[in-house]
């Protein structure tokens, strides 16, 4: 088991993080693309659970291409709140990988943001998709979340 799976189900702990000052607007939350950052970070430690890291994506000559991606904001974050992430895999195909990504707020559990994305490899000599290996099905498919409601 990868030592970022969490105790419920498939879901992985992919983040955790503090609101800084310097990352809040004037009303003291968190600006917008900050919430996207923080998904994108997510996004990088679930792609470690099945064996893509930046350096082995760019090893192979590819990209992880985002091709759809939807937010739903539940409650704005303040300064100085802590954030955690977790995430896990909703389909897994021969050439795409469809995830979750959950942002809660640490100290009351309270569901904050959600990130629904559907990405591929593709190469980056042709831009064209690239199949995932058998390996890479077969991790995902382990961390398919058995349950995608949101708390």
């Amino acid at each position: 088991m990868n030592e970022l799976s969490g105790k419920d189900g498939n879901w992985i702990d992919s983040f955790l993080g503090a609101i800084m000052a310097s990352e809040y607007d004037p009303e003291a939350t968190m600006n917008s693309r900050l919430y996207i950052e923080r998904f994108d970070q997510a996004t990088w430690f679930l792609m470690h659970a099945i064996g893509l890291t930046p350096r082995t994506v760019k090893a192979a000559g590819l990209r992880i291409a985002v091709v759809r991606q939807s937010f739903q904001y539940v409650r704005e974050l303040r300064g100085g709140e802590l954030v955690r992430i977790r995430s896990g895999f909703i389909a897994v195909g021969k050439k795409h990988l469809r995830f979750l990504h959950r942002m809660f707020d640490v100290e009351n559990g309270t569901l904050v943001a959600t990130s629904d994305v559907t990405a591929v490899q593709a190469s980056l000599e042709t831009g064209k998709t690239v199949p995932l290996t058998a390996e890479q099905i077969e991790r995902a498919t382990s961390f398919t979340i058995t349950d995608a409601t949101i708390d």
